[in-house]
């Protein structure tokens, strides 16, 4: 009898795959916390989500004579658009040649963190993909730090509410520019492949990731940002009963390793669906960067956005 002690293949393949997942949930996890979202709502069954917008109703006149009625304006929360949270998934099958040639963490294990680092971009895109189609553009600014101002000032007329949190979505090459006459910390990577900058305009939360447009940034407030995935955990997984799948604890994203004795390959396939949306479609805004002036000083040379 073999010693209860001894590693197995199948008992290193599952940590492999737990370290697999809970990578990925972590990332998710960070990437929450630095847009400042509630904790990632899964859906169950079902897989449509409703959007809402605000309309507002104001009345014909606000020059109201003495003694009369104040006519009523209104304001209503109504459908906008809606969309389904579909799986996306992944497939890679590594040959015994391969691991013989380079061995199993070179060709199992690490292209196993590519494929991740994919499906990351992936859900990323179609964030940014969702922001570009916002109804509310600012047109071009003069600059990286005028942009900024003028979306904290629009985003608090369209929330009326003086204290909400700005956060902003910019391409890094144009951090880049500004940050070289500016006085500005950069914070510790969130995870997920995006930046994030501290101290930047009283407390503006600055996002960098190159899913954004050079020359273009997007802009809400942190509350209105939502995080709805498909449950991996779910019926889903009735599916593969009879084989080895991993998940972690919430369900965001489900991977199934499988070996193919016909073929002699390792195959890994990965399931998820992850959607990161506005919860108002016109409580987010879009603009352009105007290009920096060619032979003179721009705003972001003149040091204004020293603090």
């Amino acid at each position: 009898m073999a010693d209860p002690k001894l590693i197995k293949v199948p008992d290193m393949g599952d940590v492999q795959a737990k370290d697999f997942v809970e990578r990925f949930s972590e990332s998710v996890t960070k990437l929450t916390q630095a847009l400042s979202t509630t904790r990632p709502q899964a859906m169950t069954q079902g897989n449509t989500i409703q959007m809402y917008k605000f309309t507002t109703d104001m009345a014909e006149t606000t020059a109201v004579g003495e003694g009369e009625d104040i006519p009523l304006s209104g304001v209503k929360r109504v459908k906008d658009r809606a969309f389904t949270v579909g799986f996306e998934k992944a497939r890679k099958a590594v040959s015994i040649e391969e691991v013989q040639r380079v061995g199993y963490d070179m060709a199992v294990l690490q292209s196993d963190k590519r494929i991740l680092k994919e499906i990351q971009k992936t859900v990323r895109k179609g964030f940014f993909d969702f922001l570009a189609t916002a109804p509310t553009d600012l047109k071009v600014q003069g600059g990286l730090q005028n942009a900024i101002a003028q979306s904290v000032g629009k985003l608090q007329v369209l929330f009326d509410d003086d204290a909400v949190e700005t956060i902003v979505f910019i391409n890094p090459m144009d951090a880049a520019k500004y940050l070289g006459a500016a006085d500005i910390t950069n914070g510790a990577s969130v995870g997920f492949g995006l930046t994030l900058l501290n101290n930047f305009l009283g407390g503006v939360t600055l996002i960098m990731n190159s899913s954004v447009p050079e020359g273009t940034f997007y802009a809400t407030v942190k509350d209105n940002i939502n995080l709805m995935y498909l449950d991996t955990n779910g019926e889903s997984r009735k599916l593969f009963e009879n084989k080895s799948i991993t998940t972690d604890e919430t369900g965001l994203i489900a991977l199934v390793r499988d070996d193919n004795t016909t073929n002699l390959t390792n195959q890994s396939t990965l399931y998820w669906g992850i959607k990161i949306f506005p919860e108002v479609a016109n409580g987010v805004i879009k603009g352009t960067l105007a290009a920096p002036a060619t032979g003179g000083a721009s705003e972001e040379a003149s040091g204004t956005g020293k603090k």
